[in-house]
């Protein structure tokens, strides 16, 4: 077997971006991911997948001395899920449930990926906005280690097996003494927040923002019956502003499916602390108006984003929430994103961002 240090650096020269352009192009594949479209997706991942196989087997006859092992068990682990997201799609036979199922994968292999940030450029490139890739300053400030400090990525109660816990996002260069701003992700049904916090951390580390992404008190939000998840999110706001300094003045709540929905049914509340909210895909819950709540739209900062091709909550769905949202006085930006179907406008986060921060 291989194991001297040029055959080390060889392969993971090789592995490294190879790894990376298969998991920007399955961003592709996600951006423009619709049931109709799943062959067509398959086709595309395809050579990616394959040369990442060819490179990954030879990867994986490499023997990695002890004080490597991590880092080598960490793109190990990346490159398995990120093929097993690939499989996903190709091998779906056209089964959406399969493809979700893919898009998790993919979340996966970000975690598994991310802490080698701090020893290969690329891999830190990798988790910034595509802009920022190439500010040195923010590199090295990433890079800064800060031993004893609670920075990075945080999960409390979040395994994936349980519920009801959170992941949290604090920037590893985060000025302590200043506040800053909060966004809170919220999954789609049956989701988890260790799997959508990546839908905003690349935001979070280039921008400087807090990223809290809880997880479902059951398979989804408290859209029916009794109201679990509200109590544990206001807690999860508070926890957050003990340890760390907090803008309430920038508190985002926004979602994706049902945790766009949510975020307005959590968002529309007397004395709310979220000061912006921003639904991706999701509806204007009847309840809103049958309990009286939409009355708090009132000058509320609202931006709402749908597919024009969503294939679970059509584009009209978004269209009456508009109406009723504007009647109602808030402050209401939409965003209808052509071609976009049932799946996360991850291209949007800037302009949220611009709107949010100002």
């Amino acid at each position: 077997m291989a194991s001297n240090d040029d055959d080390l650096l060889a392969g993971i020269t090789e592995l490294a971006p190879r790894l990376l352009t298969t998991m920007e192009a399955f961003e592709q594949v996600q951006r423009n991911m619709h049931p109709s479209r799943l062959d067509q997706m398959a086709e595309f991942i395809s050579p990616f997948a394959a040369d990442l196989t060819q490179t990954f087997d030879t990867f994986q006859a490499l023997t990695f001395p002890e004080h490597l092992a991590k880092f080598g068990q960490h793109l190990t682990q990346a490159t398995t899920y990120s093929l097993r997201a690939c499989d996903g799609i190709i091998n779906s036979g056209g089964d959406t449930l399969a493809a979700m199922k893919a898009m998790r994968a993919q979340a996966r292999a970000q975690e598994k990926l991310y802490p080698t940030a701090n020893i290969l450029t690329p891999i830190s490139q990798y988790f910034l906005e595509l802009p920022q890739r190439d500010d040195q300053a923010l590199l090295e400030k990433l890079n800064v280690d800060r031993p004893g400090e609670k920075v990075g990525i945080l999960n409390a109660d979040n395994d994936r097996d349980t519920r009801g816990g959170f992941s949290l996002y604090i920037p590893e260069y985060l000025d302590s003494s200043q506040p800053a701003p909060l966004v809170i992700a919220l999954h789609g049904g049956t989701g988890h927040g260790r799997d959508f916090i990546w839908s905003w951390l690349r935001e979070a580390r280039t921008r400087g923002f807090m990223l809290l992404s809880p997880t479902s008190q059951q398979d989804t939000w408290s859209l029916m019956g009794e109201e679990l998840d509200l109590p544990i999110l206001l807690h999860m706001v508070e926890f957050v502003a003990k340890d760390f300094a907090l803008d309430r003045q920038h508190i985002l709540l926004t979602g994706m499916s049902d945790g766009g929905t949510y975020t307005l049914v959590a968002g529309l509340q007397a004395e709310s602390p979220f000061t912006h909210l921003a639904p991706f895909s999701g509806v204007l819950h009847p309840e809103v108006s049958m309990n009286g709540n939409i009355k708090y739209a009132r000058d509320r900062n609202i931006y709402l984003v749908h597919g024009t091709h969503d294939w679970m909550f059509p584009i009209e769905t978004a269209y009456m929430a508009q109406s009723e949202l504007e009647a109602a006085g808030a402050n209401l930006t939409f965003r209808p994103i052509e071609g976009l179907s049932h799946t996360y406008a991850r291209t949007e986060n800037q302009a949220v961002l611009s709107w949010f921060l100002g």
